[in-house]
Formats: structure tokens, sequence, C-alpha cells
């Protein structure tokens, strides 16, 4: 694999027998696949049909260069210097002559749905995203998380739909609504900033209001938010409720905290599993009681097992990519 082959595959100027190569080559193992993914998303956002500051676009594509060059398996830093500022160019070319680049560029990998033409975000475990949309709404994406629009608005509204968890900032426009559909919810707002939290996995949908104001739609009720509210949707009953959150803990995983209020250890894993990309495994029945509360940086996957040993009775083992739990 070269520098120059994975470049022009992200690019789309790759033809079909190089594309065959790169997904041949990405599908030894998930983390390549993770990367080739995350790549591709980046190119995404830098050709979506909005503008895009200059300096914004030149950082993206270094930063593209950069991840691929750790792709790569041979150093070919010398040799392939100046190739790099010829395909450089060619991108700064193509991202500038036309907002549809997106679409051409994701349509292999099916980010793009050919039939309605809407972009999609996948953002792995492991992993956050910061994605800005065409009206300049900025959009935050937790890990293990899919965020699908179509790179040109309309007329009338702003629509997206989420799998996973995200936080919104919206650009205010009155006279053009954004939504937001994530399972039974559909949340309408015209410019504010909240937490939609709604994994396939979990038992509820979660909404959180930290500025401004939202109505969500659930089936046929209505409820509208105010700043510090949420509202919690249970999937398997059916019903909405409304709590009071003055602490903003929600959206806590957007500074690099996770903050947990009284959740056994069973429930934090799976956060755990999306954060830090890795699997973890009980040892036995009794430590899946053990419940927490408390909040912690979560930029390190062992500082947060030792917090977890130290405070509570577990003890954790760690195997690669695996983590197992015991009771002490």
């Amino acid at each position: 694999m070269t520098e120059k082959l994975l470049f022009k595959y992200i690019s789309g100027q790759a033809n079909k027998k190089e594309i065959e190569v790169v997904r041949e080559w990405s599908s030894v193992s998930e983390q390549r696949k993770g990367e080739l993914l995350t790549l591709k998303n980046i190119w995404i956002l830098t050709g979506l049909d909005n503008e895009i500051d200059e300096q914004k676009k030149e950082n993206e594509i270094r930063r593209i260069m950069a991840r691929i060059r750790e792709l790569t398996i041979k150093d070919q830093r010398t040799k392939t210097r100046t190739l790099w500022l010829k395909y450089a160019a060619i991108a700064f070319f193509l991202v500038g002559l036309s907002g549809s680049i997106g679409y051409f560029i994701s349509s292999s990998r099916n980010n793009i749905l050919p039939d309605t033409g809407f972009t999609e975000i996948i953002t792995p475990n492991g992993e956050r995203s910061n994605v800005v949309l065409p009206d300049g709404s900025l959009v935050n994406l937790n890990a293990g998380s899919v965020l699908k629009f179509v790179p040109s608005f309309s007329a009338d509204e702003r629509e997206v739909s989420l799998q996973g968890e995200a936080f919104f900032q919206v650009e205010h426009d009155a006279s053009r609504p954004f939504i937001v559909k994530t399972g039974n919810l559909k949340i309408k707002v015209l410019g504010t900033s909240f937490n939609v939290s709604n994994y396939l996995e979990d038992s509820s949908i979660t909404t959180f209001l930290e500025n401004g104001k939202i109505q969500v739609q659930v089936e046929d009720d209505y409820f509208v938010l105010k700043p510090s509210e949420a509202l919690k949707y249970d999937k398997v009953t059916g019903k909405s409720s409304k709590l009071e959150v003055p602490d903003k803990h929600f959206s806590d995983w957007t500074r690099g905290q996770l903050t947990v209020k009284g959740e056994t250890i069973e429930k934090l894993a799976k956060k755990l599993e999306r954060r830090f990309n890795i699997q973890v495994v009980f040892g036995d029945e009794e430590v899946k009681k053990h419940m927490y509360t408390g909040s912690i940086k979560d930029n390190n996957i062992d500082i947060v097992l030792e917090a977890l040993e130290f405070a509570s009775s577990l003890k954790y083992k760690q195997e690669d990519d695996v983590v197992f739990l015991y009771s002490k």
C-alpha cells in the first residue's frame, strides 16, 4: 500500500482495480477499516456545498495526508514529497470546483444513498467527530454514531437523522426550522444547543436542552423543553417524562468528561466500549451490580479503569482490546 493510492481512493480518483486493492488492504483489520472510514468522512466534510475558509481546507488536507502517512507500511516520505504537493493541488481544485464532490467521493463506500442524495457521517467506536453542516451549524458526534442529511438543505427546513449520540449547536434561522429525527422522536428547533442520545442497545432516548428552546414530538404528543430540561422516552413502554437537569451532565462528553449518575457497571461498560473501542467481559454476575456516580476525564482507558477499581470492590485485567471485570 502506498500514500499515493490511498489518497487517490479517498479523493475519488482511483479506478476500479485500485479501489479493490484498497478495500482488500483495509479488510485485514478493524483498525484499518476504521481509519479509512475516518479519512473518507473528513474528506466528505471538506467537499460539502457550503462556505469553508480556505485556511481550514488546507489544514484538513494536511491532516488527511498526515494520517495517511501513518497508515502506509513503507516510509516513502522523500520519494513522494513532490507527488503529495501535486495531489494536494488537485484536491484544492476539486473541492473548490464543485460542492457535489462529497457525493462523488463517498458513493463507493455507500456513505451516500444514491436514490436520495443523503450524506452519512459515520463515527466508529473509539473516535469522535466534529461536523460542520451546510448551514454552518456544528455537530459533535460521539463514538458509534451515524448522522445522515442532504448536503443542501431545503428552502423550508433543515433536517438530519441521528443514530447514536450528538450535541448540536444550531445556527438561528427563523424561516427554516432545524429538525432532528431519531427513533420515535422528532426534535424541532430554530437556533439552540442540545444533546440527543439514542443508541440501538439503549432502552431509552434522551434529549437534553442546554440553551434556547426546542419542541419534541413523540408520535402524537408534543413537549416543549426549556434550558436544563431533558426528555426521556422509554422504548419499551412508549412513555415520555421530563426531567430537571441543572448540572448539564448529559453533554459532559463533549468536554472530554465521563459522567455517570447512579449507573451499574453493566450499563457503564457500554459507554466504555464505544468510547475506547474495546470489549468488556464480566467474570461473574456479581460485578454487574456495582453502582457508580461521579465524573472523570475520558481520554485514557487505563486511568478510568484504575479509578473504577479504586472506587469499588472490583478488579480488572486487560488483554489487548478486551477488558475483564471481576468482583474482588
